[in-house]
């Protein structure tokens, strides 16, 4: 019983192994396309020094403007703009004309989301309080089976309907307003990925590895 047991436990660790090599080749690869965003660089850098994880997405944070066909239509879903950065109104009236006038068109505001893969439960549990202290209290565990996951994200969001069919129904002042929230969900992210990633530089040397 106990030479099972054994064998199982080096078995999860080549599978770790094995799913971080592929996802550093992924990010890699990524990179080299120039689509991994630079605000959150370092911090994919330091994660992925540890031994006890490797990160398998990640989003620094994004404004975008999105046509949907219908409502949880995901898949015939159309990306008009999107920015990683601060914008104006202009940008989104310009963007809007990109629309095949078929479907609602939505504002959204997004926070800072990774996912990683972690090599045990107590590094994972390290790794979210590291995260929450730094004001990702939206983090947590996403799976627990053949492989660990951790999601690490925030609760600033705007989610807004302001058009439909080609058509932008805000007047200039609410669509100012629904901007500057937006720019602010912005301003936050990277507030909390500079405190995150100045964290990591501290915490993860203190916690356990496990080799």
């Amino acid at each position: 019983m106990w030479f099972v047991l054994e064998v199982r436990t080096m078995a999860s660790d080549k599978e770790f192994l094995d799913a971080k090599e592929i996802a550093l080749k992924k990010l890699e690869n990524a990179c080299d396309k120039d689509e991994v965003d630079e605000d959150i660089l370092q911090v994919l850098s330091l994660i992925n020094s540890s031994n006890n994880y490797y990160t398998s997405s990640s989003c620094a944070g994004r404004i975008v403007l999105l046509e949907i066909p219908s409502i949880g239509d995901k898949k015939e879903a159309v990306f008009l703009g999107k920015w990683h950065r601060k914008i104006g109104s202009s940008e989104l009236i310009s963007a809007a004309k990109n629309s095949s006038e078929k479907g609602m068109i939505w504002l959204l505001a997004q926070a800072p989301i990774l996912h990683l893969g972690a090599k045990t439960t107590s590094a994972a549990d390290e790794l979210l309080k590291t995260a929450i202290s730094c004001g990702f209290k939206d983090s947590g565990l996403k799976s627990l089976g053949k492989k660990i996951v951790v999601e690490i994200c925030s609760t600033e969001r705007l989610d807004a309907p302001i058009g439909k069919d080609g058509v932008l129904f805000c007047n200039d002042e609410h669509l100012k307003l629904l901007v500057d929230i937006s720019n602010e969900v912005i301003r936050k992210s990277s507030v909390k990925l500079e405190k995150f990633e100045e964290k990591l530089r501290k915490d993860l040397s203190s916690y356990k590895t496990t080799n």
